[in-house]
């Protein structure tokens, strides 16, 4: 025998705060959150960062290399703002020197 009759307290079904329309309200008010929250993270990953002027660039030749993995990069140019290194395999990368041999 099945019902409430048997030991069951609540409906199994019953709603979640014990009317039909709240029901309806909250998931009106929960689904509007998750909207805008969805839409205000779409907009700041769709928006590009902002540009960097030429003028901040300077002329460099520094070598780096990755202490976990070895791969290595040459830096050409570097924004001054921005004083560390650059990042691979989640570490900052090593500079490197070498030497410049004159040119004839």
């Amino acid at each position: 025998m099945r019902g409430r009759g048997n030991g069951q307290r609540h409906h199994h079904r019953a709603a979640l705060t014990g009317t039909l329309w709240l029901d309806i309200i909250l998931a009106l008010i929960l689904g509007l959150v998750i909207w805008r929250v969805s839409i205000a993270v779409i907009r700041m990953l769709a928006t590009p960062p902002p540009e960097i002027d030429p003028a901040d660039i300077v002329i460099v030749d520094q070598d780096y290399k990755c202490s976990v993995c070895g791969a290595e990069v040459t830096m050409k140019a570097v924004n001054p703002a921005q004083d560390k290194a650059p990042r691979h395999c989640r570490e900052e990368m090593d500079p490197v020197w070498r030497p410049t041999w004159p040119q004839p």
